[in-house]
């Protein structure tokens, strides 16, 4: 048997984990909104509209680890804060973060092999 084939070294982490922490993030602010007992249309509404900054904190956040590693803290420390403070934008992060993810895959998915 060899072991430079096992399943394991054959499937490509990244995205299951990035996956993962999408879903994380919308449990935890789906968790906090029914903490507060209160979801309504405007709740829903600023979700919705919350996923647009939300994706453009992630761009930002590809630029910068791409081009400034060193500076790459500062979206990621503002993205803690709006994190902590809001669980719209828990909510809004975790649903970028799996359409960022599933958007390649179902692409790739849907193409015929080449």
């Amino acid at each position: 048997m060899n072991s430079g084939n096992s399943t394991p070294r054959s499937i490509e982490w990244g995205p299951w984990i990035v996956l993962a922490c999408g879903v994380l993030l919308f449990l935890l602010g789906a968790t906090r909104f029914v903490l507060r007992h209160h979801f309504g249309f405007g709740d829903a509404l600023h979700c919705c509209l919350a996923v647009v900054p939300a994706g453009f904190l992630l761009l930002v956040f590809d630029y910068v680890i791409h081009h400034a590693r060193l500076v790459s803290v500062i979206p990621l420390f503002l993205a803690g804060m709006l994190i902590f403070s809001f669980p719209v934008f828990d909510v809004a992060l975790g649903l970028a973060l799996m359409a960022a993810t599933a958007g390649p895959a179902l692409s790739e998915w849907k193409s015929p092999a080449r």
